[in-house]
């Protein structure tokens, strides 16, 4: 069957976008539903892509054989998440695209940011992760590396250096003594039980939910002004590791991107591009390359 699609998919930890367009007459069809990380839960991952899949092909009438697909989603550069979901893919559900290339969302997010043009993307949410894109198409992807010993500038260890300014009250006085502690005292206790038992169950979301309070108490609260400073030293870091000696352009995107920026030196911010398209705009960019690379040369270019 001959190849008439292209298929983006942007997976994420909250839901998965899907754009299907079919190439001759740039018809467009979108789909959405639930989580769809691969590291976090596979299985929830495999059935909300199946079912974005599954109801852009009804709207299109289009088959899998038929569709050049990039997905990109989060733990997307693990190469056995990515094998066994799409064997998952194929023997559950038995949906074969004609060509899938499954990568990480920061690639897909990178690629979007500046519409295929090389630049730095420093992508802030609950983690942290950078991601460069040179004028030859090499890819590459700096921190990132996880919570529990990275990520340093998302929105996880800003709540984690809040609940540590909790602890270090309860340490030194026994009770809460700041703003910030306070209100998160509140929500976690004030004993070493309570704390505790929240500190076991506790995942990354948990300490990012923490981040909107500290931002809201910057102006109020020397407690929250020093998590945020180091959070603001963090980035910058990132930053520059990023980049390297690129003279490429710094594209900030994510749910910490506009609040973080107004906290960088004024000259960095001034270095800073506006961002252009997002992870979907970056799959949808790799698809049709992956698309005219099938029809012009017979076998698709990686990612």
């Amino acid at each position: 069957m001959a190849v008439r699609y292209v298929l983006a998919i942007d997976g994420g930890g909250t839901k998965v976008l899907a754009e299907l367009k079919e190439q001759a007459s740039g018809a467009t069809f979108r789909a959405q539903a639930g989580s769809a990380s691969i590291s976090n839960d596979l299985d929830l991952a495999l059935e909300n892509i199946v079912k974005v899949t599954r109801d852009v092909c009804q709207q299109s009438g289009a088959e899998p054989s038929e569709i050049v697909t990039v997905m990109g989603v989060a733990g997307g550069s693990s190469q056995s998440l990515a094998e066994q979901l799409t064997v998952m893919l194929k023997l559950i559900y038995e949906i074969e695209f004609a060509s899938l290339q499954i990568t990480s969302d920061a690639i897909t997010s990178l690629y979007g940011a500046n519409l295929g043009d090389p630049c730095v993307v420093i992508a802030l949410g609950t983690g942290a992760v950078g991601a460069r894109l040179n004028a030859q198409k090499q890819t590459k992807l700096v921190s990132g590396w996880g919570f529990t010993v990275d990520d340093f500038g998302g929105g996880a260890r800003i709540g984690l250096m809040a609940v540590q300014q909790l602890l270090n009250d309860i340490d030194i006085y026994d009770l809460p003594k700041s703003r910030l502690t306070i209100r998160l005292s509140e929500q976690l206790g004030c004993t070493r039980q309570t704390i505790s038992s929240w500190l076991k169950q506790a995942k990354p979301a948990d300490y990012a939910a923490f981040s909107p309070l500290v931002f809201s108490l910057q102006n109020d609260c020397e407690a929250a002004k020093a998590v945020l400073t180091e959070h603001t030293q963090s980035v910058v870091r990132l930053i520059n590791k990023s980049r390297g000696n690129s003279p490429l352009p710094v594209i900030l995107i994510g749910g910490l991107a506009k609040v973080s920026r107004p906290l960088l030196p004024l000259a960095l911010q001034n270095e800073l591009s506006p961002c252009k398209g997002d992870s979907l705009t970056g799959a949808a960019i790799l698809a049709a390359k992956h698309y005219h690379d099938i029809i012009e040369k017979g076998q698709p270019n990686e990612p």
